[in-house]
């Protein structure tokens, strides 16, 4: 573009704008403040159309098969190394990718099929086309710090927690079975005793912190050296599952399913036999 053409440009476009862009000397030009932050602006308008042109052609030259995976916390994903490396070997299109989104817009995602699969704990009330299948009983465990006077018992009772200040997840974002669990334990403290989190994370931070002591699902693939962990006798172990729409006509999902319930085994006893599926 000629010199000329690029100014009738300028033009046209502080016209528009209605604000200089350039400052005119007879020396130079320079940048107006406006200009200045058009040209950020412009910028990152070009990088945006930049990276989506990639994706665009990313996307046409990908033959990776997405397989996604519904989480509600990411301590959910190192149990599944073992399915994923053997899906890897049997699928080499197979493209996992997770999604790790609040409890409570899971199913959502399974129902509007956004989702592959999810791994969760069980819930009763959903819709008949969603199935279930059991990996594993969780048992419910009090978390203290290795100082605190209760890590010596080996286990808990309920009436153990009555004097404790306690750490829980919020139970307006947790599993149904997990809020059952603590309705009863609750009713026994006052609120200035009771800590709520948004994950299992902050909650087992808190413990070790000595704020109190976390009530959680065991699903830990490893434990923090600085507190122990007690399991809760009088509190029932939990259901945690994998639920999917439907198996048939997805061969993929059907085999991943079935590593997953096999690498579960290790962790604790199958609701199902996995040959039968």
């Amino acid at each position: 573009m000629t010199s000329p053409a690029v100014t009738q440009q300028i033009h046209s476009l502080e016209a528009e704008l209605k604000v200089r862009l350039f400052r005119r000397t007879t020396r130079n030009v320079e940048l107006t403040r406006e200009g200045i932050l058009l040209l950020s602006d412009a910028k990152a308008i070009l990088e945006i159309a930049d990276r989506a042109k990639k994706r665009a052609e990313y996307t046409v030259a990908d033959t990776r098969e997405s397989f996604v995976i519904g989480c509600h916390a990411d301590n959910d994903i190192p149990h599944l190394a073992q399915a994923l490396q053997h899906m890897k070997s049997q699928y080499p299109n197979f493209y996992p990718v997770f999604h790790i989104v609040p409890f409570q817009h899971l199913y959502q995602h399974l129902s509007e099929e956004t989702v592959d699969i999810i791994l969760a704990f069980q819930e009763q009330r959903l819709k008949k086309t969603i199935h279930y299948q059991e990996l594993i009983k969780i048992r419910i465990v009090g978390i203290v710090k290795n100082s605190h006077s209760l890590s010596q018992k080996g286990e808990l009772h309920i009436c153990d927690l009555k004097q404790e200040a306690i750490i829980v997840l919020d139970p307006q974002k947790c599993p149904e079975e997990y809020r059952k669990s603590l309705n009863h334990i609750l009713e026994e403290h006052s609120l200035p005793n009771i800590y709520f989190c948004d994950s299992v994370n902050a909650a087992v931070t808190l413990a070790a912190a000595g704020y109190g002591l976390a009530i959680l699902p065991d699903f830990f693939q490893s434990h923090n050296r600085t507190l122990t962990y007690l399991p809760i006798v009088d509190i029932n172990p939990i259901s945690y599952g994998v639920y999917y729409k439907t198996l048939t006509g997805h061969p993929g999902r059907k085999t991943f399913v079935k590593l997953v319930m096999e690498a579960f085994a290790d962790f604790g006893e199958n609701s199902d036999d996995v040959n039968k599926m």
